[in-house]
Formats: C-alpha cells, structure tokens, sequence
C-alpha cells in the first residue's frame, strides 16, 4: 500500500535528508505522504474489505506498519480515522466533479456522471467506504454527507440551468436532487459489481446511467 516502509527503511531515509543539501541548487525531495496520510490510507483500506465494527486501531496499526500509539497521537479513535478519511476523499470527489465541469462545459451531465463513476474506480478502497460501507455509521459522517450532498446539489442546480436551460428554481431543485441520488446509487452498483451491473456490463451499465440524466435533466 502506498505510504509504508520498513522502520530502518524510514530512519536511514530520514539521515539522508538530514544530510541533504538546502542551498539554490539542492534538489528539491519527492513528496512522502505524512504519516497522518499513511493512518488514513491504511485504515480506508481496511474499512473496504472488512466490516468497519471489526477494524481495530491495532489492526490500522499493523496496516500501517506503526505502533497503535503512533495512531492514537494523530487521531483518538477509528471512528475519528474514519471520517478524516471520508473528508478527505470527499473534498477529493468535490474537486473531481467541479474539474470535469469545468474542463468540458458543453458536456452532458450524464457523461460528467459517468466520468465520476470511472474516477472511483481510481480510488476504489475509499470510494467503496463512502458509497457502500459508510452509510448511516455515525451521525458525524451522516453530517458530513450531508454537506458533500448540499454541495452537489448546488453544483447540479448550475449545471442544469446552464448546460439545460432550467431557470425555474422548484425544476432545478427536483432535477438536481435526482441527479445527485442517480450518482449514489449507481456509483453503489459501480463499486459492489452487483446483480444490476453484472446482467448490463458496464458499457451498457453507462448508457443507461446517460439515459436517466438526459431524461432527469429534460424536465
């Protein structure tokens, strides 16, 4: 996973950039995820392939290839690595979308949709934690998918009155809430590979996601 090293791999890495050069014409050394980052994706990971209830902070630890200790200086709890992690990729998923939009302004919003669908797939362990396993785990993380939706919604709503021509508030409104859960619900079937996108594949799968929005958007 990325992020982890050995403890003489991280020392001896460490007295070289110790010993490093910092004048102008030092090279400037590759970025190292902070350990805090290396917490994170440990435990996202985790969380993907195991019941969040049963990932321990000494199994983040393990993960992580740190002491359970080390965990706890960054956060308190799992419940609390958790939903750094899901902020984190949230604002990711937030900037993702706000990129497309911006890269492609005469794009249709299905395809937007479907884009964003196939950028999970580049970040599969966190995105099956905030689409799948996450859901209705704390009142923390609902709050904060309920920003993550607000902020959708805001977006779509723009979207559909520039992109469609909506200029009634109550029709953005309505289409930005079904385009927004069109984009939850099929980044679920995305992710889980279940029965709805095993019988289309995901080629068809797409189209159909196209088909909605064109139809959503359309109102």
């Amino acid at each position: 996973m990325a992020g982890k090293g050995v403890t003489s791999g991280r020392t001896e890495a460490g007295r070289k950039s110790a010993a490093a050069p910092t004048g102008k014409g030092a090279k400037r050394a590759a970025h190292r995820p902070s350990r805090r980052e290396v917490v994170v994706e440990a435990a996202m990971h985790l969380y993907s392939v195991r019941s969040i209830e049963d990932v321990t902070v000494a199994d983040i630890a393990a993960e992580a290839e740190m002491t359970s200790a080390a965990v706890y200086y960054h956060y308190p709890s799992k419940d609390e690595v958790l939903l750094g992690g899901l902020r984190l990729y949230a604002n990711g998923l937030l900037d993702e979308f706000r990129a497309e939009l911006e890269a492609d302004p005469d794009a249709a919003l299905g395809d937007i949709i479907v884009r964003l669908l196939e950028w999970t797939d580049r970040h599969r362990s966190a995105s099956l934690v905030y689409f799948v396993r996450s859901p209705g785990w704390s009142l923390s993380i609902e709050a904060l998918r309920r920003e993550v939706r607000l902020e959708m919604l805001n977006l779509f709503s723009a979207e559909l009155r520039t992109r469609n021509g909506i200029t009634a508030r109550a029709k953005q409104a309505a289409a930005a809430t079904a385009l927004s859960s069109l984009l939850e619900v099929s980044a679920s079937s995305w992710l889980t590979e279940d029965a709805v996108l095993a019988n289309l594949g995901r080629r068809k799968f797409s189209d159909e996601v196209r088909e909605l929005a064109a139809d959503i958007g359309s109102v």
